[in-house]
């Protein structure tokens, strides 16, 4: 699944980005907290990164496009 360049956001149904957009340069890790901002209402989400987010490799660099 990988981890989300975008979600929606639960307060006003608009999009969130991630901040920042790039992957951590190690990659993400289960644990990892996750910051999204929307572009509506300005609200911030901190989402934690879970093991299915992970795609089986927890070192595994997000690729855009997923």
């Amino acid at each position: 699944m990988g981890v989300a360049d975008t979600i929606t956001c639960i307060d006003c149904g608009g999009t969130c980005h991630r901040i920042p957009f790039e992957a951590p340069e190690l990659g993400w890790q289960q644990g990892d907290v996750v910051t999204y901002r929307c572009g509506d209402c300005m609200d911030l989400w901190y989402l934690e990164v879970a093991e299915d987010d992970l795609d089986g490799n927890p070192l595994s660099p997000d690729v855009p496009g997923r």
